[in-house]
């Protein structure tokens, strides 16, 4: 089976289309960036990373971290915000890109030239949930069902994998075993509770006031995709870090020609990390609308529920093999359920050492 395969390689293609189009209209190349022969170019001490915006970046510029740690290197990060980073990366406009991991054979596919994974930084949090007085269990009683979700891809793929692992069902757009409805991440939960979906695959901190209020509740005991990947299919479940909604990726060829910009941005991410694990309450009250938390009462919610139910920031970017290879049997995971052809070789990972 290759059909939700086919359909990922569509719509990114058609993104990837919209934003190379988009840019060549208004501005070249960044410095460093593959000008799409496959050959990278120098850095020359400048790191340019497309990403959606992030609360730790926010907090490690405003508190002068970034520009005390780039002075000290002599490198620079310039950095652009944007919901579609594959899309920008993929037009030559980025050195370095945050996706999925899972999302990497595709990002190959799109550009044509090999890729690595040198970094990580945010596993997959998203929930699976139901109105609060549905009977479902699991995701296999909700066959037939209307489940919303705010991308035919990225979180759907995996729960697409445990649909097809725990049931045989077929989750995908535009057919399979459920009726997938794509809204935006602060809207589901809300479909959910007015009666308009019998389920949603949510990001918890775009979902507290339904969650808070009760008027939706989670199934699977509140675990996230990789809580739930942990107990069930990793050769390691004591490590909760796969998959990985954000790692950090670049061309291979301009990692190996970059070693120094690219080790540097993995070391300013990981004092990012360091940071977020001394400061998250302080960071969480500080960037508020990164985790869609307006009262002081729904960010009293979202710090409880990275406290005690799941944390998705990892505890180092930096990789080592033992994390590597455990990643990498997922993608013998979603060959098995049919989400990646069995040809796709899997992804190339880069370990850096850690200053």
């Amino acid at each position: 089976m290759t059909a939700p395969r086919t359909t990922t390689t569509a719509r990114r293609a058609l993104a990837v289309a919209g934003v190379v189009a988009l840019l060549a209209s208004g501005c070249g190349s960044r410095p460093g960036a593959a000008s799409g022969s496959g050959e990278a170019t120098d850095a020359d001490g400048t790191v340019s990373m497309v990403m959606a915006p992030d609360p730790v970046w926010k907090w490690l510029t405003d508190q002068g971290i970034k520009e005390e740690m780039e002075d000290e290197a002599g490198i620079r990060i310039e950095t652009s915000s944007s919901w579609d980073e594959f899309g920008v990366y993929a037009g030559g406009h980025a050195d370095v890109v945050s996706a999925a991991s899972y999302e990497v054979p595709d990002l190959e596919e799109q550009t044509g030239e090999e890729a690595t994974i040198f970094g990580k930084f945010n596993s997959d949090r998203s929930i699976l949930a139901v109105p609060a007085d549905s009977d479902a269990q699991t995701i296999c009683d909700l066959k037939g069902k209307r489940i919303v979700t705010h991308s035919a891809v990225s979180i759907t793929i995996m729960w697409g994998v445990y649909a097809r692992e725990f049931c045989d069902l077929d989750l995908r757009a535009g057919g399979g075993d459920f009726e997938l409805v794509v809204t935006d991440p602060q809207n589901a939960a809300a479909l959910i509770e007015r009666g308009d979906a019998d389920a949603g695959l949510l990001l918890p901190d775009f979902s507290i006031a339904q969650l808070s209020s009760g008027a939706v509740k989670p199934l699977y005991d509140s675990k996230s995709v990789s809580q739930i990947y942990a107990e069930n299919f990793s050769s390691d479940p004591d490590q909760v870090t796969h998959p990985q909604n954000n790692v950090f990726v670049a061309r291979k060829a301009w990692v190996e020609k970059n070693p120094e910009e690219a080790a540097f941005l993995i070391e300013v991410w990981n004092r990012g990390v360091q940071e977020w694990a001394e400061h998250r309450d302080e960071i969480i009250d500080a960037y508020p609308e990164d985790f869609a938390a307006e009262t002081p009462e729904q960010k009293a919610f979202i710090k409880d529920w990275v406290s005690t139910k799941y944390d998705w920031f990892v505890d180092t970017t930096y990789l080592d093999q033992a994390w590597v290879d455990s990643e990498t049997e997922l993608f013998d995971l979603m060959k098995e359920a049919g989400y990646v052809d069995e040809d796709v070789a899997e992804p190339d990972f880069t370990i850096l050492e850690q200053s």
